[in-house]
């Protein structure tokens, strides 16, 4: 499926992963105006809500749609291609392979097929590496880092949201939202969890009214051992059955998200809600104005107390603010 929204122009964007690695390059779809920008399904959704962004076309790893994208990059219309950080091998063949004569990427393993790099560095998270490939993107220096991830829902959609679901959100209701698994549309979290006994004592002593539990793929356990456990309405949400900008109409409006490395964290930090982040290595949280991370040596031994020492101090901040 493609789409023309602007005048495009010769760059194009392969776009690898999902909601997370689309909002973790959201700086470089911003520096390459009218490019045409090859996603995944899942994706797809926040990279439309951009204005720079000229043409959109999902694609998956499949061989059928990998060949399709090959072809359209060799047809000779394209001069540019950046491939945003933490960049598939796969993709990176694709271009250059389909000899795009200007290749872009951050600089790491596979950079050999690139013709411009942008310089990384181990520690460094993969928005700032994309901060890096914006610049070279756009031919324009760095002179300081670049903002941090945004997803402002459309009214119509917030206004749906919160008809659909008056109980919890809307009309004073400030709901806790959990994400005890992976919290992600389609990839399912591999690394270890925080126990779902953990995110239940979180919500039960927390001063939410009310609790909004995210269940990704994979996440079915997770979310019923940790709903089993609460005491107050709780409302369960498939990831799913949901839009990006659904979730992020709940974040926006919560006391805060908890949960795991993942696209919905990653949504919900995009908005400007509270996220408390627990994470262990090599979880990458997102990066924003009101993101704690909390990190872990071992989440078996990571207590509730952490947590909930870091969600009221944040609410005194805001009350004082």
């Amino acid at each position: 499926m493609s789409t023309e929204r602007r005048p495009s122009s010769d760059v194009a964007i392969l776009l690898g992963g999902g909601v997370r690695e689309a909002l973790m390059a959201q700086s470089v779809l911003r520096a390459c105006e009218g490019a045409t920008v090859f996603a995944s399904a899942d994706a797809i959704g926040t990279v439309l809500g951009i204005p720079s962004v000229g043409r959109t076309s999902v694609f998956d790893d499949s061989p059928g749609e990998l060949l399709r994208v090959f072809r359209r990059l060799r047809a000779g219309a394209v001069g540019t291609v950046v491939v945003p950080y933490p960049a598939r091998y796969l993709h990176l063949a694709l271009a250059y392979f389909a000899a795009v004569p200007r290749r872009l990427v951050a600089a790491g393993a596979h950079d050999w097929v690139a013709t411009e790099r942008a310089r990384t560095t181990k520690d460094l998270h993969p928005t700032e590496a994309n901060w890096r490939l914006a610049a070279v993107a756009s031919r324009r220096p760095m002179l300081a880092p670049g903002d941090s991830p945004s997803l402002r829902p459309p009214e119509a959609v917030r206004v749906q949201a919160m008809a659909r679901w008056p109980a919890f959100i809307g009309s004073g209701h400030h709901p806790l939202i959990l994400i005890p698994g992976g919290g992600g549309w389609s990839s399912e979290r591999r690394a270890p969890s925080w126990p779902a006994e953990r995110f239940a004592v979180v919500a039960n002593q927390s001063t939410a009214e009310r609790i909004v539990i995210l269940s990704g793929a994979g996440d079915q356990q997770a979310v019923r051992e940790t709903r089993a456990s609460i005491a107050k309405p709780t409302l369960t949400l498939k990831l799913a059955d949901m839009t990006a900008d659904e979730v992020a109409v709940f974040s926006e409006l919560s006391l805060g998200v908890v949960g795991h490395d993942g696209d919905a964290l990653y949504v919900a930090a995009a908005t400007g809600a509270l996220v408390l982040a627990t994470a262990r290595k090599p979880d990458i949280p997102p990066i924003g104005d009101r993101v704690v991370t909390l990190w872990a040596d071992d989440f078996e031994r990571f207590p509730a107390r952490r947590v909930l020492e870091a969600l009221s101090k944040q609410a005194r901040i805001d009350t004082y603010a």
